[in-house]
């Protein structure tokens, strides 16, 4: 579905300028890249398949990255330690993304088949499985307890929140709240977890701690966000999977929730009925892609976006100055421009 020219998008808000921050830290993902490789090389034939067709995939590593660089943020040293740490965050996320493309019946992922096309859906489902007790695992030899439950209650959280968007699924009239409430559990969690846990072992003090959590959560939810906004806007090749999956799957998100609000009655009406059908055809996308459009929806939804990446950027001014914290300022502002 290619709705961008009617989706209600003006690509002027995106000219901004835009740093080359993923450039700037390709060192330190390369370095997150060879720990996820040394932890994989310890796993049974058939994770380490699986984990490895995921892995080779690619991705920005955004989750141990937010971990890492809050963990130089705070002037704490990145051993290997702490990067092994740090992927633990990829291998929530990787099992999060395997468990999802299931439910959902994704067919792509990345660019690629999804890993339950290529090696089953049992042994996906196992993989995943495997990597969220990884992580578990990972979390524990940190020897501190507050991580440990922390790691806990965030497989908790992620799953709790993917149970819960399928109870929302073709609810046309879902809040701006719930959805709110939906993609901290699924998305924010994650990150907001990350940025906790480089401060919680880091030793940082209460308001420090509060900042680095808040920080993540601020971020999690524009980033989150914003990958709505892409299956309105995006372009299947750039971003990895079908654009216009969350309408298909019955996803109801903020840029359809923004625009019916904005909508009249009659027209409001209509969009909800046309996105409560069990089956979406191409005219119907079309038909949802006007009213969206009408109604502003992704353009009301970036602004929510940026507001969230500017109180994530306040919250880092309680951190000392550093390299690092510019760098956690500049990967909150790259949500913004992302195409994938």
């Amino acid at each position: 579905m290619d709705i961008s020219a009617i989706a209600g998008y003006n690509d002027k808000d995106m000219d901004s300028p835009r740093p080359d921050i993923l450039a700037d830290l390709a060192p330190l993902v390369a370095r997150i890249n060879a720990a996820i490789a040394r932890l994989m090389a310890r796993d049974d034939e058939i994770v380490a398949k699986v984990g490895d067709y995921c892995f080779d995939a690619g991705g920005k590593r955004i989750r141990p990255l937010l971990f890492c660089l809050m963990t130089q943020a705070l002037l704490q040293p990145l051993t290997e330690s702490r990067l092994e740490t740090g992927a633990s965050f990829e291998f929530l996320h990787m099992a999060t993304l395997l468990h999802d493309d299931i439910v959902d019946a994704a067919t792509l992922r990345r660019g690629r088949a999804a890993a339950h096309l290529v090696y089953g859906a049992p042994e996906a489902v196992l993989a995943g499985d495997y990597l969220l007790a990884k992580a578990s695992l990972l979390g524990a030899a940190t020897d501190n307890l507050e991580c440990v439950k922390t790691m806990a209650g965030l497989v908790s959280t992620l799953s709790l929140g993917e149970l819960v968007q399928l109870g929302a699924r073709r609810q046309v009239e879902l809040t701006e709240a719930d959805y709110f409430q939906i993609i901290y559990r699924k998305t924010a969690v994650l990150m907001e977890g990350a940025t906790r846990i480089a401060a919680v072992l880091a030793g940082a003090d209460g308001p420090t701690l509060a900042a680095a959590a808040h920080y993540g959560r601020q971020f999690g939810l524009a980033f989150q966000i914003m990958d709505d906004i892409l299956d309105y806007h995006g372009d299947q090749t750039t971003f990895g999977k079908p654009v216009g999956h969350d309408l298909d799957d019955g996803k109801i998100t903020l840029p359809f929730i923004l625009a019916r609000e904005a909508l009249d009655a009659p027209k409001r009406r209509r969009l909800g009925g046309l996105a409560g059908q069990d089956r979406l055809s191409p005219a119907d996308h079309l038909a949802i892609g006007q009213l969206v459009a009408e109604g502003q929806g992704v353009n009301r939804a970036r602004l929510k976006a940026d507001e969230l990446v500017r109180a994530a950027q306040t919250a880092l001014t309680a951190l000392p100055p550093s390299a690092a914290r510019d760098q956690l300022t500049a990967l909150a502002a790259f949500t913004l421009s992302r195409d994938h």
